[in-house]
């Protein structure tokens, strides 16, 4: 199963909300914009002088294609997933001098002695600011940029001017600017309230996406697992139905002589369903987080003594050889963990090396690989000189009933590393494979701790 996608935060969510607002459902006017240039310029060309004229509209110019430049590289960027808070920045900096041209204006076409005109500025202000407030209270440093810039020499004219009437424009225009930036933060309230809204729903959607994908990997795992409980199950059983039979039907002087030969039989076979009962009750446990740990101090040189005991005889009728590191004299000779579940682990992967194993040798040992922040990690290891794993294979290998090799389905599903991959993450640690076909294979587990007062490996 994929793993799943860190949800973005609302934040970025918001960025990116935004972006493509500004960008594509509120596109610059264009060509109001050159219409409005020309039409101040020729209002300003009975006003001023010629250059004044021409250095207006050339920076009203620049100042719009700046934006339509900006406005179509940023588009492509969005569209192809990035660049969503360049655009937001970069475009509340660029509102700032088309705010300064449109206030340039106002400082250009200022004349106390003509009503006519004040009246035109003031409706030209008032415009400005209340137009501004639906497009770029999206996103408030552009509604401060291009406001702020705008009123700003209109304003100083009114201060250098001194006369009473102007002061009160002056006081009702602060009171409207006031009045107006209540409602550009209410209307940024409401855009973010959406956005975090269609955030939750997103999330909603995405857990529940997830959710669904994790119900139908559990029900294909759970599907598979009892197929292979069941065959393995059933195994057992049909053969002590028929050692049974075999009894039943053998006449009474031959009884003894029969019994003699089944009765080891059977109890191999009642050894192998126990064994499997058991590894199947434990993966259960394991799963639902109800085995509690008893940690420990476990001596290397114990545990593997133990289990040189428990396979010695397993291995030798198979003509393998079984080695076992000497860890007396090392450094690190302990670990701390829970030494049935360790024990368990090592069974389970020695258990493995042997049975796939046809000739050589099977290695049980220790060695030092590096943590990271933690330093060197002491981490114990079972090599075999077996036919190896291919690596496609590896991917599922420790998935329960789940075989690598359908060829040998019979002596068994993989839950043996199952199991001892979950009772390794119980422990804190995990099992590495390392394997090849013809090179046979290396499984190393990593990440137990140290008895408390032993230092990392090269601290």
């Amino acid at each position: 199963m994929s793993q799943a996608v860190p949800l973005e935060s609302l934040q970025t969510f918001q960025e990116k909300v935004f972006a493509r607002h500004v960008l594509f459902d509120l596109p610059f006017p264009v060509a109001p914009s050159f219409l409005l240039i020309a039409l101040i310029s020729w209002v300003l060309y009975s006003k001023v002088s010629d250059a004044w004229v021409m250095a207006w509209a050339g920076s009203s110019m620049a100042a719009v294609l700046a934006r339509i430049v900006f406005d179509r590289l940023m588009r492509k960027r969005v569209n192809a997933g990035h660049g969503h808070a360049m655009t937001l920045r970069v475009g509340a900096a660029l509102a700032l001098p088309l705010g300064l041209v449109s206030g340039l204006f106002a400082w250009l076409y200022f004349d106390v002695n003509e009503p006519t005109t004040m009246a035109i500025l003031s409706t030209y202000m008032t415009v400005i600011i209340v137009g501004s407030v639906a497009p770029t209270s999206v996103y408030l440093p552009t509604f401060y940029a291009l406001v702020l810039g705008a009123y700003g020499p209109y304003f100083l004219k009114l201060l250098q001017d001194g006369r009473a009437g102007h002061w009160v424009v002056l006081g009702l225009n602060l009171m409207f600017l006031m009045v107006t930036f209540r409602y550009a933060h209410a209307a940024n309230r409401m855009h973010r309230d959406a956005v975090r809204l269609r955030h939750e729903k997103q999330q909603l959607i995405d857990d529940l996406s997830e959710r669904r994908a994790a119900a139908e990997h559990a029900s294909s795992i759970k599907s598979l697992f009892l197929a292979g409980v069941s065959h393995d199950l059933k195994q057992p059983i049909r053969a002590m139905s028929l050692y049974l039979g075999a009894l039943q039907h053998t006449q009474a002087p031959e009884r003894a002589a029969a019994l003699e030969r089944v009765l080891p039989k059977m109890e191999k076979t009642l050894s192998e369903l126990h064994g499997q009962v058991t590894r199947l009750l434990e993966l259960s446990r394991l799963e639902s987080g109800a085995l509690q740990l008893h940690m420990e101090r476990v001596e290397l040189s114990t545990l593997f003594a133990d289990l040189r005991a428990l396979f010695e005889g397993q291995a030798r009728a198979k003509g393998l050889q079984l080695h076992f590191a000497s860890v007396a004299r090392r450094r690190h000779a302990a670990v701390w963990a829970d030494k049935k579940m360790l024990e368990s682990v090592l069974q389970n992967l020695i258990s493995n090396a042997i049975k796939y194993t046809a000739s050589g040798t099977v290695y049980v040992g220790t060695r030092q690989r590096d943590g990271g922040s933690e330093g060197r990690q002491l981490c114990l290891e079972v090599r075999d000189s077996g036919r190896g794993i291919a690596l496609e294979q590896q991917a599922n290998l420790f998935d329960a009933y789940r075989s690598f090799d359908d060829r040998l389905a019979h002596e068994g599903h993989g839950l043996g590393l199952a199991l001892a991959k979950a009772q390794a993450s119980y422990l804190g640690a995990a099992i590495v494979l390392k394997s090849a076909p013809g090179q046979g294979a290396v499984f190393t587990l990593c990440g137990l701790g140290l008895p408390s007062g032993e230092a990392p490996l090269g601290s």
